[in-house]
């Protein structure tokens, strides 16, 4: 079964495509709903999530009156948006992470706070909110600025005396991705929510030299939706995608790669001309269709569901070759994906692929090795070499997961 689900259906896809006017109505409505998430009042939409922290950070230097050049981020994540602090000529003090939960390490956070500290970045990614809000308080009390990124945490919360609070209510300023692969898919875009007023003053001003954003691009990932959509029908899979990606693998055939992990494409050093660009009304009408359907819950009880039986059936066997991470919230840590980390990965790869089992081979990088050589992040380290994904999306049955997990104990106890 193909590891990749769409969530953006080709009933939505059509009426964002077809769907004209309104569109005040519907940046109204996709606005309220993360205003009421975020607890914040204002909100922006972005092309994509790191155009959105590339505002956010020319903000904080621009109003900067003490000279502040320092980032702090989890030195495991997406190369990109180390990226974007790079280029903005800032200083990124990477952090580890806790090697048992994948959580950024808190002492470290309190560490490497400093007068020159422009921002935290907490990345939403295996954190929990107890956490989440110990960054918020170590931000809080040095009074810098705390950056939610919350690309692949839309809709999870956590309850605390029968009260959701939602992933994003925590940061001073809260970044969202709609990019193809997340759990809102509309192509391209993001958004950003905060209170901060002086930030709309800031925008409002830099929104009216952005240019549409380019219909080729647009249509490139148009494209790519549908080869997705197609892959992902059980029988098509089964007895043709399945051979193509098991031939890219062993091949390492790279535009074939890239298609499937598109953290994969070589970093442009440079920022791209559509980070410059507005969010295309395609992607404006795909959020909203999307965060209006009555059954969007049902994927995230499916995700939670498939969660819940991976760590029931690989947690019982005690296996020194994988390990599971530790999770204390099923709501908040509601993955895309399962995340287990493994020894000799490459290997159950392709031992996985002969029996027609795809996972999620690269996740996230140590972007301290990427960016800065002196600096040794062992655990981020290790969670590059060592972290695969397993499918929990709605199309996941559990016979299926229980054939996946199956097969990981068999490669182990052959090897």
């Amino acid at each position: 079964m193909f590891r990749i689900w769409i969530y953006l259906s080709i009933k939505n896809f059509y009426l964002a495509l077809i769907s004209f006017g309104k569109n005040l109505e519907k940046i109204r409505f996709i606005k309220n709903y993360i205003q009421k998430q975020s607890k914040k009042n204002n909100v922006f939409l972005f092309s994509q999530c790191r155009v959105g922290f590339l505002f956010l950070l020319n903000f904080l230097i621009e109003k900067n009156k003490n000279k502040k050049n320092e980032v702090i981020i989890c030195a495991y994540n997406l190369p990109e948006m180390v990226n974007i602090a790079v280029n903005l000529k800032l200083k990124v003090k990477f952090c580890d992470l806790d090697h048992q939960t994948g959580i950024i390490d808190l002492a470290e956070v309190k560490r490497k706070v400093s007068k020159k500290t422009l921002a935290i970045v907490m990345t939403n990614m295996f954190n929990n909110y107890n956490v989440a809000k110990q960054v918020k308080s170590i931000s809080k009390k040095n009074n810098i600025p705390l950056i939610e990124d919350n690309a692949i945490y839309f809709d999870n919360f956590s309850n605390v005396r029968n009260k959701k609070y939602f992933s994003g209510s925590l940061g001073d300023y809260s970044i969202y991705s709609f990019n193809i692969m997340k759990n809102i898919s509309a192509l391209y875009g993001g958004a950003l929510s905060t209170n901060d007023k002086n930030f709309n003053n800031f925008y409002i001003k830099q929104e009216k030299k952005l240019k549409n954003f380019p219909k080729l691009s647009l249509l490139k990932q148009i494209l790519i939706f549908f080869i997705l959509k197609i892959m992902s029908v059980n029988k098509l899979y089964k007895y043709f995608f399945n051979y193509i990606i098991r031939f890219a693998h062993k091949y390492k055939i790279k535009f074939l790669l890239e298609l499937f992990y598109p953290s994969l494409k070589s970093i442009n050093k440079k920022f791209p001309k559509y980070y410059f660009s507005k969010i295309s009304p395609i992607s404006i009408n795909a959020t909203y269709f999307q965060l209006k359907e009555k059954d969007k819950n049902i994927s995230f009880k499916i995700r939670k569901k498939n969660h819940k039986l991976y760590s029931k059936i690989l947690g019982k066997n005690k296996n020194k070759n994988f390990s599971l991470l530790l999770k204390t919230d099923e709501n908040y840590q509601n993955f895309l994906d399962f995340p287990i980390l493994v020894k000799k990965k490459e290997k159950l790869n392709n031992f996985l692929l002969n029996k027609g089992v795809e996972v999620r081979l690269k996740h996230y990088y140590n972007c301290s090795k990427m960016f800065n050589k002196k600096v040794i992040n062992k655990v981020a380290e290790r969670y590059e070499r060592e972290l695969i994904c397993l499918p929990v999306h709605r199309k996941i049955t559990p016979s299926y997961v229980n054939f996946v997990s199956k097969k990981i104990k068999q490669f182990y106890e052959q090897s």
